[in-house]
């Protein structure tokens, strides 16, 4: 007995673990612990930039991070907070809140919230496909912006200052004011906060020798905050400024006192967005060619549900981290119980975590989070995204506008960007002239001034044949009949989703044609689409002996084709009623 559509769509998304081996325990556990020592201290950094109290990061780590794994299909996606949807959450939700006097950590956990449920409605509708309408141009180009954002604007912190949020004029970009800042706090330094913060990118660079496994940024901050220490920078009255009490007391959900869907839902979509744009890129990045495919939708729940239960326990929002992820595939992670182990010892550890966490200097969680900024700016990835001259436009576009504007209109932008370059792509015209090359041999050759004026013109076209390339196929089609072919041939093999409007443009063509005694011929037909012709006014037109299907042999539906152009213009040479080509090149055998 078939079960019901809801019925699988539910036990498609629910919990599990299942393909772990008793063989992969042991490798996912040592590589757990390597993500749990990469998550704490990148959750406390990631607070920071979010404007919130560092233990609703390092809760964010936990509990929301197991689940996502739980739900996901991801065997290396490790779920938290992130430096793109950690500023996002700063810059668009945490500092307007302060400036129109409210509760920030309550407008944070409410965007948290409605962005959760919008991707778990999104992943149980079967939207997570959505995700490939935005472009890699667009991804690396709003990459690159946040990475320079949050390494300008955390620069201060090097100098054991906290960034101040700016009500700059929209004629001056945001970055602007970031490296303002930036000069003016480092200008001013103490050499002690100078040392501090740069000591940590310096050991974590340095400790890459060590693998994936060595706990290299526990390590840089444990050090550094030991030093400090033991030179008398870090007690009395002249001592370095420290991270803010790590209180374990959560704040609980609530919304703001003045709720204003305004103020929450477009933050909240573009978080969503956002962490649909990241998470499903680290998860596409990480996945080996030979394996299990990846569950889109599954993968969208999945991060729902993270964001939802970070919202329930007081936690910033959270989304797929690349950095965490590619640490888990390194360290030897072979299912999704290494991020479910990691998840659960940030869980266990954070008692203990906290009092140790306190003790590391300001200026050195600065260092970590600059370094985070600027290892978001991948040369490779910059020259892949603009191999081409439109997607290098792209990722300019994007750049300066998440340079510039805050971060909400960046993502909306990037996404309109997408779009209007999938429109562009989608709307070029694929069309060719098949001519003869020699016995039972076509080649394709672009229509030219020759096109259409022998007896017989056999024309292919290939892709999407909708409203888009409409008016250009009318446009070709219009010309080349008016050169006096006698049977017009379209070869349909390999062109996709016929609409209504390329219907009327086809049967205006073959009216028109009929009108002097010519003829439209439609060939390599699948059978759904020669039964659909057949139903129309273009079916009526040009006849059923005119709609021919692919048939069970390459070509044969060709073939046939050619077959009623030589019986109808007979008794006519072949070299009069086909063009031919005889140049070397690639041809068609049939």
């Amino acid at each position: 007995m078939a079960q019901s559509p809801l019925r699988v769509a539910l036990e498609r998304l629910t919990p599990h673990l299942r393909g772990t081996r008793r063989a992969d325990i042991a490798p996912d556990l040592l590589a757990g612990l390597a993500i749990a020592a990469l998550a704490v201290p990148q959750a406390v950094a990631y607070a920071l930039v979010a404007g919130l109290p560092p233990a609703m990061g390092l809760a964010a780590a936990g509990l929301p991070a197991l689940l996502a794994s739980l739900f996901g299909s991801s065997r290396f996606m490790v779920t938290g907070p992130t430096n793109p949807t950690a500023l996002l959450l700063g810059v668009s939700v945490v500092a307007p809140a302060l400036a129109r006097g409210e509760d920030p950590i309550a407008a944070a956990l409410a965007v948290g919230l409605v962005a959760g449920v919008l991707l778990i409605g999104l992943g149980a509708l079967g939207y997570g496909r959505a995700s490939r309408f935005l472009s890699d141009s667009v991804i690396c180009g709003f990459n690159i912006g946040v990475g320079l954002l949050i390494a300008l604007r955390y620069l201060p912190l090097l100098a054991g200052v906290e960034p101040a949020p700016h009500n700059g004029s929209p004629l001056v970009p945001n970055v602007y004011w970031s490296l303002q800042d930036a000069l003016r706090a480092l200008a001013s330094a103490d050499p002690r906060s100078l040392a501090v913060g740069l000591a940590v990118p310096v050991l974590l660079l340095a400790s890459r020798r060590a693998g994936p496994r060595f706990p290299a940024a526990l390590f840089a901050l444990g050090a550094v905050a030991v030093a400090a220490h033991a030179l008398g920078w870090a007690s009395g009255g002249a001592a370095l400024p420290h991270i803010r009490a790590l209180a374990l007391g959560l704040p609980t959900l609530h919304l703001p006192g003045s709720f204003d869907p305004s103020l929450i839902v477009p933050p909240a979509l573009a978080l969503a967005l956002l962490v649909t744009v990241q998470a499903m890129a680290s998860a596409r990045a990480l996945e080996p060619a030979h394996g299990p495919a990846l569950d889109a939708d599954r993968e969208l729940f999945s991060q729902g549900v993270a964001n939802v239960s970070a919202a329930l326990v007081g936690a910033q929002c959270t989304s797929g981290s690349l950095t965490r992820s590619l640490t888990s595939r390194l360290a030897g992670a072979r299912t999704r119980l290494a991020s479910v182990t990691a998840g659960t010892l940030v869980v266990l550890c954070l008692p203990v975590l906290a009092p140790v966490l306190e003790r590391v200097p300001l200026a050195a969680l600065g260092g970590l989070i600059v370094l985070t900024g600027f290892a978001s700016i991948s040369s490779t990835q910059i020259r892949r995204a603009a191999s081409t001259p439109g997607d290098a436009a792209v990722l300019v576009v994007t750049l300066a506008v998440t340079l510039w504007l805050d971060l909400v209109p960046a993502v909306y932008a990037g996404l309109l960007l997408s779009l209007a370059l999938l429109v562009r792509r989608a709307g070029r015209l694929q069309m060719v002239e098949l001519a003869q090359s020699g016995q039972r041999r076509l080649r394709e050759v672009p229509i030219d001034a020759r096109t259409g004026t022998t007896a017989a013109v056999l024309l292919h076209l290939e892709g999407d044949l909708n409203f888009a390339v409409a008016p250009e196929l009318s446009d070709r089609l219009k010309e080349i009949a008016a050169r006096g072919p006698e049977v017009l041939i379209l070869r349909l093999k390999r062109a996709r989703h016929l609409d209504a409007t390329v219907l009327e443009v086809l049967r205006r063509l073959a009216a028109e044609l009929a009108s002097r005694n010519a003829q439209l011929v439609l060939c390599g037909l699948s059978e759904p689409l020669r039964a659909l012709l057949a139903r129309t006014e273009l079916g009526a037109v040009v006849g059923p002996d005119a709609l021919l299907p692919t048939g069970g042999r390459l070509f044969e539906g060709l073939e046939r084709a050619l077959d009623l152009a030589r019986e109808r213009l007979r008794p006519r040479p072949e070299a009069e009623i086909f063009r031919f080509e005889t140049d070397d090149d690639w041809q068609y055998e049939i």
